[in-house]
């Protein structure tokens, strides 16, 4: 069980990484329009642009700090990303990891204030909004209360695309008491794209589930 909350601890590090990754192109062409500025509206438009470039050099310092282990650094680039860039698409990942580090920190209630405008969908984009979710279900689960973690899943039900989200619905249902509902969400995880990484670690929960396996493909 520890070196699946290691893997999934990875996981979740290597998402906010990869959401950089995405935005590489895009920060190419405001680098290079910054430099240029021969644009309608030059003078806003440069400043957005420059907002975003230098939100993500913060947001690569915090991922850097944070893989070297300087919690304490990582904080205050998170903290700072979501105070001065608030406009940006970092600023919903940058929630999202400094509402990780309260919570770590013991701080539960102050982490789902952080998260509370992305799980309402009050501010960020719709895939900072997706870890969110998860990060405040996990958040809720671990202050004892899986019933109102599930609600808070609920939240993105409908438009739920990755598999950790359903790897985290089969937990919170097993930890609920119903296996049965547990097995078909460990299922759905393992038919999303991108499920690979989680196979065995899914695998080894539905082993674990009491009482007999209903016939592959419920929901």
């Amino acid at each position: 069980m520890e070196e699946e909350l290691d893997l999934e601890e990875g996981r979740r590090l290597a998402a906010a990484k990869a959401f950089a990754h995405r935005h590489r192109f895009l920060l190419a062409t405001l680098a290079v329009a910054v430099v240029v500025g021969a644009v309608a509206g030059w003078g806003y438009q440069r400043y957005q642009r420059t907002q975003h470039l230098e939100a993500s050099a913060h947001y690569q310092d915090g991922l850097k700090a944070l893989s070297e282990g300087r919690v304490g650094d990582a904080r205050q680039a998170f903290k700072g990303v979501v105070a001065d860039y608030p406009g940006t698409s970092y600023a919903g990942m940058a929630r999202v990891l400094r509402a990780r580090l309260l919570h770590d920190d013991g701080s539960s209630q102050a982490a789902l204030d952080v998260l509370e405008p992305l799980v309402t969908g009050k501010q960020g984009p719709t895939e900072a909004r997706h870890f969110a979710v998860e990060e405040a279900a996990r958040i809720r689960w671990g202050r004892g209360d899986p019933e109102a973690a599930l609600a808070t899943l609920d939240a993105i039900a409908k438009s739920a695309y990755q598999p950790s989200f359903f790897q985290l619905r089969g937990d919170l249902l097993a930890a609920a008491g119903r296996p049965e509902d547990a097995r078909s969400a460990y299922r759905r995880a393992l038919e999303q794209p991108g499920a690979e990484s989680l196979r065995s670690g899914l695998k080894a929960r539905i082993d674990r589930l009491p009482g007999p396996a209903k016939p592959e493909g419920g929901a």
